[in-house]
């Protein structure tokens, strides 16, 4: 990679995180008019839509074919990807902004953990004791936090641990299957399976289809557009240009501008505890994932 394409795939990585940072605040507009499978269809619905009318646009992304093998992947890294965010919306109605978002962010853990399995990358020996700072900041929450009343905040923070892992799985997936593609053909086809397996659960859990006035709509598609579209979308083209470890390192942002937004337009402000928590969940990620492979 040439420094010029170096210094624009790191862009590409910040501008995504950026808009990836908005995806709370917008899901928190619309839980209270809709089921969080249903937001999260939609999201997905609605970037299916923009995703595939890109790439019919784009004329440099031609179309790929795709054997058993990739197929079979492209599935599963829907299926995570349709997991992950039924999961999170679901804990974001559960516990805070803060809260669900740093247990969410903890994928890099996951694929640290997983990527000399799957990707036969080397994982150093300090990404260890990070581990433990983390996992010490994540009991502090889940133990002492009080985000919702005090009944919702383990299962919710639950929810965000395992949205954490689908995350992880998507991004091991499609590191190994997104290089193969374009990014145009890869998300054209991973958001449309996500949105068909969360209309399969918003059918079955929500019984059926609920319509909404026209501003719940215009979240959805704001979900669709900043968060999903340029945020991950962003994130996918860094991806193929750089390791997973170190596009899920630049997730540690996520935490810092979802709390920023939640207290300028949700007026939720974190507890000390939440800060605390979060402050020893943030090291442990950095401690872990920003030491150099051949420190194992």
């Amino acid at each position: 990679m040439t420094e010029d394409n170096h210094k624009s795939t790191y862009i590409l990585l910040l501008i995504g995180i950026l808009a990836v940072s908005t995806a709370a605040i917008l899901i928190k507009s619309a839980l209270p008019f809709a089921s969080p499978i249903a937001v999260a269809f939609h999201r997905l619905f609605f970037s299916a839509i923009i995703a595939i009318f890109i790439f019919v646009l784009t004329k440099r992304a031609e179309w790929v074919p795709i054997n058993r093998s990739q197929s079979g992947l492209l599935v599963l890294s829907g299926i995570f990807l349709a997991l992950h965010f039924a999961l999170w919306t679901w804990s974001l109605d559960l516990v805070s902004v803060n809260s669900s978002v740093i247990f969410a962010t903890t994928s890099p853990l996951w694929v640290g953990l997983l990527s000399p399995l799957v990707l036969k990358e080397r994982v150093p020996r300090r990404f260890y004791v990070g581990v433990l700072f983390a996992f010490m900041g994540g009991l502090l929450i889940a133990i002492l936090g009080n985000n919702n009343g005090g009944s919702s905040t383990l299962p919710g923070l639950l929810m965000a641990l395992f949205s954490a892992w689908m995350i992880a799985g998507y991004l091991l997936v499609g590191r190994k299957v997104s290089s193969q593609m374009s990014t145009e053909q890869y998300v054209s086809i991973v958001y449309s399976v996500a949105a068909l397996v969360l209309a399969g659960m918003m059918l079955v859990i929500d019984k059926g289809y609920q319509t909404y006035s026209p501003r719940i709509y215009i979240i959805f598609l704001l979900l669709a557009l900043v968060p999903q579209t340029l945020g991950h979308t962003s994130m996918n083209k860094a991806m193929k240009h750089l390791p997973a470890r170190i596009v899920s390192l630049a997730l540690l942002f996520e935490p810092v501008g979802s709390s920023i937004l939640a207290i300028l337009f949700l007026k939720e402000i974190p507890s000390a505890v939440e800060i605390a928590g979060g402050i020893l969940i943030l090291f442990g990620l950095f401690f872990a994932l920003s030491a150099k492979p051949n420190a194992a």
